[in-house]
């Protein structure tokens, strides 16, 4: 089986990964939660210093996270034209601005989602994006590839899948 689609990256898909990604780190989620605790400190004392933390604590990541997507998306080359997707029993091939690089499903660590779009990792901190919007009605056969070539246990993929 093959299926082959195009992902054009903008700042909202960017964004998605971006935040899946840094919000499964431990350290991400011990902050936001000091930061709830230092707003009911705030609406306990009404101190103004709890407030601030609060804020920085909670609003900090997404705000810089947005702000770097953004710049991602805008700057890198990579992102400025579509990209093209071919999964088939051997690996994902990834055809841009003139180069097809392939990677096999040996190598891919990883397989995870948000509500919009699908993420395989090759690495600790890199991953293929499937946007659902951009793989239209090709989302069954992507999932089956995945699940077909890659160990159950790396497989976190919620949501019913579709």
């Amino acid at each position: 089986m093959e299926v082959c689609f195009d992902v054009k990256m903008t700042v909202s898909k960017l964004y998605d990964f971006n935040l899946q990604h840094s919000y499964k780190k431990p350290i991400s989620i011990i902050a936001t939660a000091i930061g709830v605790v230092f707003g009911f400190m705030f609406i306990n004392s009404l101190k103004w210093y709890y407030l601030a933390a609060a804020l920085l604590l909670i609003l900090y990541l997404p705000i810089s996270l947005l702000r770097s997507s953004a710049m991602k998306v805008h700057m890198i080359d990579f992102f400025k034209e579509p990209v093209s997707y071919l999964l088939n029993d051997e690996g994902i091939t990834v055809s841009a601005q003139g180069e097809t690089q392939t990677v096999p499903w040996s190598e891919c660590t990883k397989a995870c989602n948000t509500r919009q779009s699908y993420f395989i990792y090759t690495g600790k901190n890199s991953a293929f994006i499937f946007p659902k919007a951009d793989m239209g009605d090709k989302t069954g056969d992507v999932l089956m590839l995945i699940n077909t070539h890659m160990d159950p246990s790396k497989v976190k993929i919620k949501f019913g899948g579709l």
